[in-house]
């Protein structure tokens, strides 16, 4: 799950019947490991006795792309372990149906599509910004993320997991858990 809005994703994946949940904050950039321990953690458990649904309250909180949720749905590491997205389907996803997995690339492919289309606005307002002496480039992050940084530390990441979730550097980490210490 991603920051914005889990208390919505975890009442609606609470209403379904989950009672395990994974937390990621990261960037579309940066690596999910998160996302990835609970992928290698499925596969390790998942047999065909015992076979594990993994939910996400929607798919573009899952997936980064198109081909991210296929390679997902379509060719897990263990076959045993299956998707149910419920803004697509109040039934698990079974890779076999051509109905189903039309409807999975068509939003895949539309969600894709807007995140291309809201790069492009961007770089184009950054580019207008700068041609007018505007642009400022972005603010220091590491401290503004001191909250974020004590949060997941609370949570067990190590430094080095939590420095690249967040996107800054391994010492802004220290410094900002140094920090803390010393004024509690």
């Amino acid at each position: 799950m991603q920051a914005a809005g889990w208390e919505e994703q975890i009442r609606t994946l609470k209403q379904i019947g989950c009672d395990r949940f994974f937390y990621e904050e990261a960037s579309t950039r940066s690596a999910r490991p998160e996302f990835q321990r609970m992928i290698t953690e499925a596969s390790k458990k998942a047999s065909p006795v015992n076979r594990i649904c993994l939910v996400s309250s929607k798919m573009d909180r899952a997936f980064r792309d198109l081909a991210a949720a296929d390679e997902a749905i379509t060719r897990p590491a263990n076959d045993n372990v299956i998707w149910l997205l419920p803004d697509l389907s109040k039934h698990p996803l079974d890779p076999t149906d051509p109905t189903q997995m039309l409807l999975v690339r068509m939003m895949g492919a539309v969600a894709q599509f807007e995140r291309d289309r809201l790069a492009e606005r961007r770089a184009y307002g950054i580019a207008k910004a700068k041609k007018e002496g505007k642009y400022k480039g972005r603010k220091p992050t590491a401290r503004a993320k001191a909250p974020e940084v004590l949060r997941l530390r609370e949570r067990g990441f190590r430094p080095d997991e939590i420095a690249k979730q967040l996107e800054i550097g391994r010492a802004s980490v220290f410094r900002i858990l140094r920090d803390h210490r010393e004024t509690t």
